[in-house]
């Protein structure tokens, strides 16, 4: 993704969202975004995904 393209997500998503997102913030939501996305790679790149089973819900139970 170029960084042309990813301010244009970064403004649609916020316009989306509702979100105003100032200026000079944009710079530091783009290098968060680049970090999720390659944290997010290294997750999927461990196959986990495609062989785990998603965890039962968590049901709280009152002990008294």
């Amino acid at each position: 993704m170029t960084n042309e393209d990813l301010t244009a997500w970064i403004d649609s998503a916020a316009a989306n969202l509702g979100l105003d997102i100032a200026p000079e913030w944009k710079p530091n939501v783009a290098a968060f975004l680049q970090v999720a996305r390659t944290m997010a790679g290294l997750v999927e790149g461990t196959g986990a995904a495609t062989i785990s089973e998603a965890a039962p819900i968590f049901t709280p139970r009152c002990t008294e």
